[in-house]
Order: C-alpha cells, then structure tokens, then sequence
C-alpha cells in the first residue's frame, strides 16, 4: 500500500476504549477519579502538616489516617478504571506501595532492599536502609554537587542478616522486649553486654564477602594511587534530628579489602550495644527499643587541613555568624577535642567575610598511620602558629557551609577536609542544637517592628518556617536555570517544576496556588518555608532585593530581619523525639515524595511509580487524557449527541454538543448564539478568537511546494485519530473539549474550569500547517515560547506542540484560556510569514505585547 493511503488507513481505523460512551457518563466518572484524589491529598497534606511540630498526635491517629488513605487510593485506583479500563496495571503498583507502607507501620522496613549500595544510587527511599549520614550524604551528592568522599553503605538489611546468621535473634528480641521496663535493668545490662561482645566476632552471612569484594573493586577503581578506607556508623536516627555524635564507633585508615572493611563493620556495628550509645538512645528514646544501624565505608582523604564548622554560633545566635575551627591534618582531634585548634569568626554574608581568628599553637597532628588508624605527628617550626586555612579557603568554606545550612534548613555541625592539593570534601552535616533563649523570645516581638512590612495577614501557608533571602522572580521555567542559593522564589503561580531548585530556595511565595497542590506537598517534604494565594505580591518585590518570608504568622518584610532569623535556626529537643513524629516522618517519606513531575515525559509510567503521590499524579494525568481523547470518535459522538451550529462573528464552524449546564435553558434546536453559551472555560477560550484584530480574514498565499509538503506530511500517529473534519466543541457548564481544524491546522483544547483550584487543568495541542517543515516548525517554536511565557508546561516534537497547565483558580483559568483562544487565532495562518528565526522573534514579541494587528498589516 502507498504510504500515504497507509496513513490515512491508520488515520480512520483507530478505536478507542470509551468509543460510543455517553459524553456525560464519561465526564461524571472523571469527576469520581477527582473526587477520590482530592480525599487522598487532603489525607496526605493533614499528615504533612503534623510535621511542623505544632501538633499532638498518637499511632491511632497515624493508623487511622493511613488505612484511610489506602482505601482512598484504592477508591481513585477503581474510579480511573471505571474511566478507562485499560489501567489495570495499576492494582499491582498500589499493591507493591501499600506493602512498603505496611512494612514501615510494623518497622520491618529496615530488613528490606539491597546490602550495599553506592553513595551515588541512594534516594530518599533508601533512607530507612542506609541511615541518616549515609542519607544526607547521598542528598548532598544529588541536590547540592559537593565533593563527598567515594564510598558505599552497608545497609541495616546486613545488620538482620548478620544477627540472624549468627543466633543472635532471640537475644534481640528480648533485648527490645524488654527496654521500656525500668525495673530489669540488671538483665539488659547483661544482654547488652553480651551482644556488643558477640557482634565482634560473627562470621560473614552468605555471599556478603563476595559483594564486598565488587563493591572494593569499583571504589579502588577510581582512585589514582594507594588508599585506605573510613568505616563509619550510619544508625537509622544519626544525623537526622539527633547528631548522636561519638556514640558510635568509627574504623579509620582501613585497608580496602574485605576481611579488614567485613572486621571494621562488625565493630562499628557492634558499637550500637554500647553503653554510651545505649544511655544516650535511652534519654532520646525511653520507649522504643527497635535498633539496627548502617555503615558507611568511604575513601580516607589524605588530609592537609581538616576540621569542623558551626552553620550558626550556638551561644548567639542572632548575630549570624558562623564558626570555622581547623587544624593540621586529620580532623579526628579536633571532634574528640584531643587537640588544639585555630577558630574563625564568619559572617553569613555572601561572600562570607572573616570577623575574627583565634590562632593556637599546634604542636602536633593526627594523620594517616603506615598500616591502619592514624598517628600524631609534630609539626615543623613553621607551621605550629601558622593559621591552618588562608582567606580563600575560609571563603570557599563559608560559602559551601551556607549552602548546607539552606539546604538542611537548619544549623548543622559540619566535618570538612581540605586534601594534599588543596580541593574540598563535605565529611558529614548533622543538626546543630542551638536552644532558644529566653531573651530571645522575650524581645522578638519588639524588635521586628523596626521592619517595613510588605504583607500581613494575606496568602496561605503551604509549608510553615521562616527564610531570608534576594528575591528571584520566576515567570516561566527557563527562569529557573540561574536560580541563585539562599534566594526567595518568588513566581505567579505555583509549580511542581520548582522541585528543580527546592533545594536552594529559602522561601516560596505565589500569588496564586493552594496548600494542597503538587508544589505545596513538595515543600512539606523538603520543609521549605511557602506561602500561596499572596496577591500583588509580584508588584511589591524586586529582583535581587532581599525579603524575609514569615509562613507561620503570614508576613513578608522587606529585608533580612536577623531576630526572625535567629529565632528560625534557634531548636530544641521537641516533639521530633516521640516515635509517632518518627514513624510519620518515616511513612511520608514513603508517601510524598514526586518523581512523577513533568506528564510530558517517557519516564511517566506506571512502573515509575515510586510513591503514593507519584500514583495519585499519575491517575490524575491518565484521566485528563481520557478527558481529551474523548473527541476522538468523532462520528459517534454526532450520531448518539446532539450537535448545534454555534452562532459565531467569525467563520469558525463550530458544532456544540452540551452535556449538562454549557448553554442556556430555552436555546433554539439548531443553533447556538454566542450570548447563550454558559460553559465557562469555552466562553473564555471564544472570547480570546474574538478579541479584537485577532482574527485576520485576509488569506495569506500558499505556495505549491508548502501545500503539497503539509498534505503529505500530517503524522497521523501523533494525531490519534483525534480529527476527522468537524469543528466539535463538547461542553458543560465547567468544562469544554474543543477538537478543531483550521486549514491544514489541527488543535485541541481541553479544559475543566471551577471554583475548586486542584479540579482544575487544560490540555492544548496544535498540529500541522499549510507550508513546509521548516516553516511549521518555526511555528512551533512560536507557540511553545508563548505558552511558556504562560506558565504553561510545554513540550514539542516536530510540528507538534503539546502543552498543560492546571492547579489554578478560577479567575486564573478564564485568564489563560481567553490567551490560548488569542493564541489560536493570532497564529491560524501565521505560518506563511515566519521565513526565519528573525520574523519568529518578531511575532513573539508582537503577541505578548498585545500587538495583534501586525499579522493583518
């Protein structure tokens, strides 16, 4: 068959699985899918907000809550289903979720995954497995590009394997039997004991060596010369909420081989039964006994300079400074306190500048020993009062030490090193305690009046906490790509694309958006400070000009108020410690996190689907295309449907089908006059093709060559069988599927528009032309940039653009679909015209300026 006849057999021959279904039947089962979706993030954003640690909570509420959400997405998972039953492979996915979930809720996640796992292939659903340091090495690997020393955990899955290969259950169950009980002291002393000395000497479980031994290979495979290996606890807790500093057991200078790393894990492991480490999980944790750890195995650094770094000065913590001490060396000496060093007073600002330096005598250094461990040395004449860092170093220490306190949003207690040839590693960032003093409290309120305010009392908090820092305006997403750390992002909508920069943003606000949106989960997960529906807030900033964002008490003042500051980095021992907090922590973990963002994507797949919220994006994705593929039986819909000519002052040859509420009671038959039209997203979108100078009747000349290229060139396999002929428009009151040809151009707009913001979407493609390739390209390229400009999440292929916005309110939605309608026709033969990348730029600059006349001119 001739290719062409081929493609318009495929064209006709398509079939879908609603074909034939009532419009209104479809529609009322999507509004079931957004009903169960809604419940589920309701459900999800209420156990995200317990986190902010201004709520009381018990495991009932936690074990309520979740089976209720189970059974939500259970409801979305059936509803999608009842919509399109060609989603069936989603109860398997929610069936793999749920079990990890149940596995958290009966703490036997720990016993999960892999044994080892490479720092750089840890993600946040590792962490249960890895451990705090090892986790928030990992997000400094991914999120910030730091340099972290090469390595790999041993996850707790090797700690259950190693105490059940070697007896040593049921001594572990009675141990945490019994830890809540004060009156058995003596026997949990002498289980105690007798693990930490059993734990010593186990034999390997099956087939651990061999994994060790791959694991070596690689690491020694990217170092240059002989190395040695740094064997650190990672327990489940450290480094979290609680820095649980020197009550583990860490191996230094470890040859890289498996007996010697399998004998330092073993003592690092065995350091859990400690007794310091018990007594201080003891005053953290009275009532829960359920232990494992991880360890971390990275490359020692041969050490020129090492040290430790305070993001904030715990005895004041309004002055915002940070603290620097180093000395030669190993920094070993410095963490124990063994050793003297030289401390350095920096400001937080950027660049960092040095206030002050304390330098000590250093008469001798720790570093690395012949064989295994660390030796102290003395040093040379020369270098005993010599400062340990120069002017650069402090800077580009500062600065990196910043970087993590925004990250973390919190102080931390930072190890760092500088090695032989003067290039920076990250060794550990944990939480800082810096308590809050009474006078700090006592005068907070009297000293931020001195601040001019630029809000108060408007917007709502999606994540509560206060940031500081220069306002980055954010009106599409290339705006994205120079986002600076440390700023305030400010934009007009909300996003789940700012999950891109997330992790240096000190603060979000949005002039439009919702607490329950995708961005607004994120910033829970990520507890960065946001504030949504904030209006006119874009008029009262500028670029570059530092705000603080107040999203507990809803105020924004202009510059940085340092006593806000001080009182946000201030902390104590709270409500962090109960095991209800942990759990929910630990189950939204599970929950929460997005990975499904951009719909536009190959990765956006079911089997991608790594978390309840990925699920619940995707069901929501896979209903809106339903929505939009609803047109795609053209025929059908005009033989089961009546359709009505639609009384337009402009040829656009509209047939309108109403499925409840789009036009008005006592409308004549046959046709529809504009006036009697109540769908509000398909007024909006007709009276942007009625704006005025937007519909330019002229016709432009189309050559021979541009009209035979476009007839034999429509890829039909992107069309999906969606138009046929007619101008179809399907409407309700709230909602419009609009499948419409003009020429040789194909365009589809989908639409739902109501006063609940989540409910809310439109879905645009555009396809085709009267001219050549490079033409209707270059066309592509003008509509993609003008939606962009819009908000708009856009993607392109060829001559084909498919474009999606939603989460919006009401006014917005109208807003925007009026644009697209003004979009639509300023660009209906516009084609012709754009000869090159010039006249592009040139059209684009014409239509966001309102100048609408230049295409008829």
């Amino acid at each position: 068959m001739h290719p062409l006849l081929l493609k318009i057999a495929r064209f006709f021959g398509r079939a879908d699985h609603n074909s034939g279904v009532d419009p209104r039947l479809i529609l009322e089962r999507f509004r079931l899918v957004l009903r169960s979706n809604n419940r589920a993030m309701e459900i999800i954003a209420d156990l995200g907000e317990k986190l902010s640690g201004n709520y009381i909570f018990d495991s009932q509420y936690i074990h309520d809550n979740i089976k209720d959400l189970i059974n939500t997405l259970h409801d979305s998972v059936e509803a999608l289903n009842n919509l399109d039953a060609r989603h069936r492979e989603l109860y398997p996915v929610l069936t793999r979720l749920t079990e990890h979930i149940h596995a958290v809720m009966r703490h036997k996640d720990d016993r999960q995954g892999p044994r080892i796992l490479p720092l750089e292939e840890i993600s946040p659903l590792h962490w249960g497995i890895v451990g705090g340091k090892n986790a928030h090495l990992a997000e400094i690997i991914h999120h910030l590009k730091l340099d972290i020393p090469p390595g790999f955990a041993i996850t707790t899955r090797t700690y259950h394997e190693l105490i059940d290969h070697n007896g040593l259950r049921p001594l572990v169950d009675r141990y945490e039997s019994l830890w809540a009980e004060t009156d058995n002291t003596d026997e949990l002393e002498n289980l105690r004991y007798r693990l930490a000395s059993a734990l010593t000497t186990t034999e390997s479980p099956p087939g651990l060596m061999t994994e060790l031994e791959e694991h070596l290979t690689d690491l020694i495979s990217v170092t240059d010369g002989p190395c040695a290996l740094a064997v650190r606890s990672s327990a489940p807790e450290e480094d979290l909420d609680f820095s649980f500093a020197g009550q583990f057991l860490s191996r230094l200078n470890v040859p890289p081989e498996p007996a010697a790393v399998f004998a330092a894990y073993r003592d690092v492991a065995a350091s859990i039964f400690s007794r310091r480490a018990i007594d201080y999980r003891r005053w953290l944790f009275p009532e829960d006994g359920h232990m494992s750890i991880g360890v971390g195995c990275q490359l020692m650094i041969d050490s020129r300079v090492s040290g430790v770094a305070y993001t904030t000065d715990p005895g004041n913590p309004g002055d915002e400074t940070m603290i620097i001490v180093g000395t030669w060396g190993q920094g070993a000496g410095i963490v124990e306190g063994e050793f003297p060093g030289d401390t350095f007073m920096l400001s937080k600002d950027n660049p960092p500048t040095i206030d002050t330096c304390q330098i000590s005598r250093k008469d001798s250094a720790l570093y690395l020993a012949d064989d295994d461990g660390l030796e102290e040395r003395n040093l040379t004449p020369e270098l005993r009062q010599t400062p340990c860092l120069n002017e650069a170093q402090l800077v580009e220490l500062g600065q990196r030490v910043l970087q993590l306190e925004n990250y973390f949003k919190r102080p931390q207690d930072i190890e760092w090193t500088f090695d032989r040839r003067g290039r920076l590693f990250i060794l550990q960032s944990r939480p800082l305690l810096v308590p809050v003093t009474r006078e700090l409290r006592r005068d907070l309120a009297e000293s931020i009046k001195q601040y001019e305010v630029l809000v108060s009392d408007l917007g709502q908090v999606a994540q509560q906490g206060i940031g500081a820092g220069p306002v980055h305006v954010v009106r599409q997403d290339t705006d994205l790509d120079d986002f600076p750390d440390g700023a305030i992002l400010v934009g007009r909508r909300d996003s789940s694309h700012f999950a891109r920069v997330m992790h240096r943003a000190a603060a979000i606000v949005t002039e439009i958006g919702t607490p329950v949106s995708h961005m607004a989960t994120l910033c829970r997960e990520m507890k960065v400070p946001s504030l949504v529906n904030v209006p006119g807030i874009l008029d009262l900033v500028e670029n570059g000009r530092d705000i603080t964002v107040d999203a507990e008490d809803r105020r924004i003042f202009r510059g940085r108020v340092k006593e806000l500051m001080a009182y946000q980095l201030s902390t104590s021992v709270n409500l962090e410690v109960t095991r209800e907090f942990r759990l929910l922590r630990q189950l939204l973990n599970s929950i929460t996190r997005l990975h499904l963002v951009d719909p536009l994507m190959d990765q956006f797949t079911p089997d991608r689907c790594r978390t309840y919220h990925d699920l619940l994006r995707y069901i929501h994705e896979s209903a809106v295309m339903t929505l939009v593929n609803m047109g795609k039986d053209e025929r059908s819909l005009l033989r089961n449907n009546t359709a009505r000519h639609l009384d337009l002052p402009i040829p656009a040859g509209i047939l309108v089908i109403d499925i409840g509420g789009g036009v008005a009671p006592k409308t004549p038959a046959d046709r529809v006059p504009f006036a009697a039209l109540t769908s509000i997203p398909f007024r909006a979108i007709l009276n942007g093709m009625l704006y005025p100078g937007i519909w330019h009747r002229a016709t432009m000349p189309v050559g021979f060559h541009d009209l035979m290229s476009s007839m034999l060139s429509v890829p039909t396999d992107a069309l999906e069988g969606q138009y046929t002929g007619h101008n179809i428009a399907v409407i309700s009151h709230n909602y419009v599927n609009l499948c419409f040809r003009f020429g040789y151009h194909f365009n589809i707009i989908d639409a739902r528009c109501d006063e609940r913001e989540r409910d809310n979407h439109i879905y645009f493609r555009f396809l085709g032309g009267a001219t050549d390739l490079s033409k209707r390209r270059r066309r592509v390229r003008l509509i993609a940039e003008i939606l962009t400009a819009f908000d708009f999440n856009v993607r392109t292929r060829g001559d084909l653009v498919i474009a999606r916005a939603g989460n919006m309110p009401r006014s917005e939605m109208e807003r925007i679909l009026d644009i697209l309608g003004r979009l639509v026709g300023f660009t209906r033969q516009l084609d012709v015209r754009l000869d090159s990348e010039t006249a592009v730029d040139y059209y684009i600059e014409a239509f966001l300026s309102g100048n609408y006349d230049v295409v008829s001119s």
